[in-house]
């Protein structure tokens, strides 16, 4: 009897091993697209779409962490953009950050639910994400020809031998930190696929390009970030 006990001990503890395949039945490619609008009113309301890579501890409750790569444009106007000679124009956002966060189960019994957890369809959802913004905006320079530009142009240019004079636009990036809140609620329709609606907000810890602009111009007093509503597809492997 003693060795039926033994072996039974053995296999109930390699059966909670946590092993490579577990890790890999976790991950969640969640795929986001969403509408955004910034409260300071100074940028205008924006489309953004996102990629993440998650990993759930498990699969519809509890702890779960993803890296997100978020991207969305805003238009702004009459803006005195340091390093720029755009005033009215567009910048782009792109968003880098890693969130931690937590899923609790929409149960009648949420005490008997955690004694003994089971498949079910409905969560919500908190969390939180420290990452960096990085907003890009153009400036316009003087194109620098090469000496085959500038004979092949002078050719072209005839008898008066003028040559107009030729820009190009460049990027002028900043990076901020930021801190975003997300709350939302998901629905699995099957135990590998689910859909979600979050609503985010994203704290600006240092005023962008653009902010900063609005603040020197006195439109603004301090940086702030845009809140976002979305929808999102959960994908598993398994």
């Amino acid at each position: 009897m003693s060795i039926g006990l033994f072996a039974q001990n053995n296999a109930s503890e390699a059966k909670q091993k946590y092993t490579f395949s577990d890790f890999f039945d976790a991950l969640d490619l969640p795929t986001v697209l969403g509408v955004g609008f910034t409260p300071n009113g100074i940028e205008s309301a924006t489309f953004n779409s996102a990629m993440r890579l998650g990993w759930r501890h498990h699969k519809n409750y509890g702890t779960f962490v993803y890296i997100t790569y978020d991207t969305h444009s805003n238009t702004y106007d009459s803006l005195l953009i340091q390093g720029t000679n755009i005033r009215n124009g567009e910048v782009w956002y792109n968003e880098i950050g890693m969130s931690v966060g937590y899923r609790i189960p929409l149960v009648k019994d949420i005490k008997a639910f955690y004694e003994k957890p089971y498949f079910h369809p409905w969560d919500v959802f908190v969390s939180i994400q420290p990452g960096v913004s990085i907003a890009t905006v153009k400036n316009i320079e003087n194109y620098v020809r090469s000496g085959e530009e500038v004979l092949d142009e002078l050719g072209n240019a005839g008898i008066s031998g003028v040559i107009d004079p030729v820009y190009e636009m460049k990027n002028y990036d900043n990076v901020v930190p930021t801190l975003r809140f997300s709350a939302g609620v998901e629905w699995f329709i099957m135990p590998n696929f689910g859909v979600f609606a979050e609503a985010s907000y994203t704290q600006h810890l240092m005023p962008t390009i653009i902010e900063q602009a609005a603040i020197n111009k006195g439109e603004i007093k301090n940086p702030s970030g845009p809140i976002t509503l979305s929808v999102g597809l959960s994908l598993f492997f398994n």
